[in-house]
């Protein structure tokens, strides 16, 4: 495993290296912060709801 390490430029951090399996863990995280807010966003927007059955009923399930 590669050690995280910051590159500066004088005292400003202006790049980061880090191991592969770290980036894929940090980029599934945003992209399960990305899902719920949009979830959040969906259930805000949307007031009428459907229960399960009846939406299998409906899509004749």
């Amino acid at each position: 495993m590669i050690k995280t390490q910051i590159i500066k430029e004088g005292r400003k951090s202006v790049a980061v290296i880090l191991d592969y399996q770290e980036y894929m863990r940090l980029k599934e995280v945003e992209q399960d912060k990305s899902d719920y807010y949009s979830a959040l966003e969906v259930k805000r927007k949307n007031k009428k709801w459907v229960s399960h059955n009846d939406l299998k009923k409906t899509l004749e399930l």
